[in-house]
């Protein structure tokens, strides 16, 4: 051990030992720091930001060039464009489910809206702040419940415009805001019955721009990024409610629109294509179809209008999307941010005679795909294949976080570095039972409930119109194509093997009795024909007739044979629309009782066989187009309903006092 002479060394030598330990402390520290700024460097902070409702023909740089979408094209410019990103489940909430499990509809279990939230799966969010990220959500997730944090550290939320007066029960940010306005979401909704023109859900937003959802949505993105309210690294996931319906933008947003000859919808026949899309035609907002059926010479004035709205969406939209661009600039912090565009699914606002999502057509399926980060991703175009499940690993290696073995998407960043040109020839979609996939000349969809399909050569039709699914010659086609789709959901093969639910029958004739009930799909479908309804009807116990004979009510359409003060009634309830023929009263014997409704409309009403009245419904029954097996009026019951009807603003009692023998239903 040393030995010091004096008190003077020994001071000294303390002095050099301080001072070594303060370097050695000073180059740990410093090894430490930059050990962080080395960590967060590769751990870039991340924008995500999305959309409801835009296809990917909705991006002005790669699609419709006329749109007014700068700030967009402004990403397009300085990031990596993918052209061929698809919604791997094009429905909202299984859209949403696949983007934070990073796994197909058939194991995260969410095949349409209205399913139960996959708790046994780990969320992005969750991963994410595994890996040391802090991370916020604002705007619409539609997660289940609308309130759950599914691993975000906060969020802000105004979730869903919503399309009905029950909206207002969800009390969430936004609703809170609008009530320091005075206002509820139904005060606002409430303009979308009738609408303009007519065309249910479209209307100029008719308040402050500032009270607009997708306005609120952008602010407070701005706001949290002035404020620097983000703890680095970062991941903000903004999420518009437009441009879904309702179709609100400011007047001076969708004006430019209106006065456009907008490209014209595609023609479709739904009779050769799936049962399903029928299905998707006539259950959400029916009254916009409902409209274009009843009056098909203003189809393209119908859609141009919703277009116009739609368009006039992503335009205000794309005005807080440079709100937002803005903010990063001023914080210094656009160019360290990587930034990710996107849209859940898109809509067909009149292609293939639909007017929403749902389908594997490209314009629901198909959807922007920008990514931004001038540090390491070119500016380039690319038409490799890449799809929703394929968000969450991506965005995970991105950060550089650990990927859960739940994932079943793959990781993009390879495209977006420039390193690989594709990774994946076939994409596999799925949404409300069926299963779908593309490939560079090909589109196949299956339905195994219903044994149909949809088969398309994209290459010799780009539009999809023309179902090749049950033409003999490409039978081997089809297998080849199902082989690569059990690759991914080797359960297929079982569900294909099941026999398909039979079809229902398109009957011309119903014969029933009293308390004979028939389901909508079971019901007859009267579209477009001449309808003839007879009743064999008498007394019981003495007691003078009254109630209902028989009713086949839907949400727009129906018809209702009652008895009521003694005369018999016959109603037609046609686009909410009453119209009815009553007759004197019946004596209270044994009758018979016939109603002829032609397809013009015209009515006339009979009794043991004498015409005793007659009247009018303009236009008849409407034509409703698509699969006849898929009814869109309604159950119909014999001898009762299970409510109280308001027919020409009269309560109808219910159920029939009397007896009723036998009542025919012939439709020609």
């Amino acid at each position: 051990m040393e030995r010091l002479k004096n008190r003077r060394e020994f001071l000294k030598k303390c002095a050099s030992w301080t001072t070594a330990g303060a370097l050695s402390l000073s180059i740990k520290d410093a090894v430490a720091k930059s050990s962080a700024a080395s960590k967060q460097k590769e751990q870039p902070n991340i924008l995500f930001i999305c959309t409801d409702y835009q296809a990917g023909i909705d991006v002005p740089f790669v699609g419709y060039k006329f749109l007014q979408m700068p700030n967009l094209d402004r990403i397009c410019r300085e990031g990596k464009v993918f052209t061929r990103h698809y919604s791997t489940a094009p429905v909202c909430m299984p859209a949403r489910y696949t983007w934070v499990t990073g796994t197909y509809p058939h194991t995260h279990g969410c095949w349409d809206n209205g399913s139960p939230w996959p708790e046994q799966l780990p969320t992005m969010m969750d991963c994410l702040k595994k890996a040391g990220y802090y991370s916020l959500g604002i705007g619409k997730m539609h997660f289940s419940p609308w309130e759950r944090m599914a691993g975000f550290d906060r969020r802000i939320i105004a979730d869903r415009k919503g399309n009905g007066r029950g909206d207002n029960n969800r009390i969430d940010d936004y609703a809170k805001f609008l009530d320091k306005h005075g206002l509820t979401r139904w005060d606002y909704l409430k303009f979308q019955s009738p609408g303009e023109d007519n065309i249910v859900g479209v209307y100029d937003w008719p308040y402050d721009e500032m009270l607009h959802i997708d306005h609120y949505v952008g602010e407070q993105a701005k706001s949290v990024i002035e404020k620097q309210e983000l703890k680095e690294p970062w991941f903000l996931w903004v999420s518009f409610n437009g441009p879904h319906n309702p179709w609100d933008p400011p007047a001076r947003c969708s004006e430019q629109y209106k006065k456009m000859d907008l490209p014209a919808a595609i023609e479709d026949d739904l009779t050769i294509k799936p049962i399903d899309h029928t299905r998707v035609r006539y259950n959400y907002t029916r009254d916009v179809v409902d409209r274009i059926d009843r009056t098909p010479q203003e189809r393209k004035k119908i859609i141009n209008r919703i277009r116009a709205g739609h368009f006039g969406n992503l335009t205000f939209i794309d005005e807080q999307l440079g709100k937002i661009l803005k903010a990063l600039d001023e914080t210094g912090q656009l160019d360290n941010t990587i930034i990710i565009y996107s849209a859940d699914h898109g809509s067909c606002l009149g292609d293939h005679d639909l007017i929403h999502k749902g389908t594997f057509y490209d314009r629901s399926a198909i959807v922007p795909f920008i990514v931004r980060y001038p540090r390491k991703v070119k500016p380039s175009i690319t038409d490799a294949f890449s799809s929703h499940v394929d968000v969450m690993p991506t965005i995970l290696s991105i950060a550089g976080a650990a990927l859960p073995v739940t994932i079943e998407g793959k990781d993009l960043k390879p495209l977006f570095y420039g390193k690989k040109k594709s990774i994946q020839d076939f994409l596999i979609l799925e949404i409300r039972g069926g299963t779908g996939i593309v490939t560079d000349r090909w589109k196949m969809s299956i339905y195994p409930k219903t044994g149909d399909g949809e088969l398309y050569d994209l290459k010799a039709d780009p539009k999809e119109i023309h179902n090749l699914y049950n033409k003999p010659e490409y039978k081997e086609m089809k297998k080849n194509l199902l082989a690569k789709m059990t690759t991914v959901n080797p359960n297929l093969s079982r569900e294909i093997e099941k026999p398909p639910r039979a079809e229902i029958e398109d009957r011309n004739e119903f014969i029933l009795k009293e308390g004979d009930s028939l389901s909508a799909t079971e019901a007859p479908y009267c579209s477009g024909r001449n309808l003839t309804i007879e009743a064999q009807i008498r007394p019981s116990d003495s007691q003078p007739y009254d109630g209902v004979i028989i009713a086949q009510l839907g949400y727009q359409h129906g018809y209702m044979l009652y008895i009521e003060n003694g005369k018999a009634v016959f109603a037609i309830k046609r686009w909410k629309e009453i119209k009815s023929v009553s007759t004197e009263k019946l004596e209270n014997k044994a009758v018979n009782i016939r109603i002829s409704l032609t397809n013009d409309g015209g009515i006339r009403f009979f009794v043991d066989g004498s015409q005793i009245a007659e009247g009018k419904a303009e236009g008849g029954w409407p034509v409703q187009p698509g699969k006849k097996t898929v009814s869109t009026t309604a159950k119909l019951q014999v001898g009762k309903w299970d409510s109280l009807i308001s027919m020409n603003n009269n309560k109808v009692n219910s159920p029939f006092k009397g007896t009723i023998e036998k009542v025919i239903i012939r439709l020609s």
